[in-house]
């Protein structure tokens, strides 16, 4: 899992595809975001923006991919995500291979709150609850890149 804000992006050079990402994402305008797919510059990276309202952490729940890693990046609001190494935790729905999606309940290694500008990596490995809020619901706006595991 890598926790960490756009401002640090030279940090992640030597990654080309992770860099490439962060540069698009760096470039976008959080008061009108267009998600432009070609500057990803490859068929196996998706990004979409999404819009949701927090909520409390116990009406959330784990969620973990195989095929994919996914790239959280804050436009707009704060949210937090808790996460997990997968293996602590209990299925709760079974990983669906067509969704490449699985739910698990348990207890949370950590908990990150992000806000504008910051990114979260979750791998594999990494089950990650998203859309938790601080201390009320927040309206929040964020990109989640899609990025098959083979390429970082």
């Amino acid at each position: 899992m890598i926790y960490d804000s756009i401002k640090n992006k030279e940090n992640y050079r030597k990654n080309v595809t992770l860099y490439k990402i962060l540069c698009c994402l760096d470039e976008l305008d959080p008061s009108a975001p267009s998600l432009d797919h070609t500057c990803f510059g490859d068929s196996s990276v998706h990004g979409n923006l999404v819009s949701l309202t927090t909520k409390p952490a116990k009406d959330c729940i784990f969620e973990a991919h195989k095929n994919f890693i996914d790239l959280h990046y804050i436009l707009k609001g704060t949210e937090k995500i808790a996460t997990a190494d997968i293996t602590a935790l209990a299925v709760q729905t079974p990983y669906d291979a067509d969704k490449d999606i699985g739910f698990y309940t348990g207890e949370k290694a950590g908990e990150y709150s992000l806000t504008q500008g910051d990114f979260m990596v979750c791998f594999p490995s990494d089950a990650h609850m998203v859309a938790i809020m601080n201390k009320k619901p927040e309206f929040v706006e964020k990109i989640v890149v899609k990025i098959k595991v083979r390429e970082i």
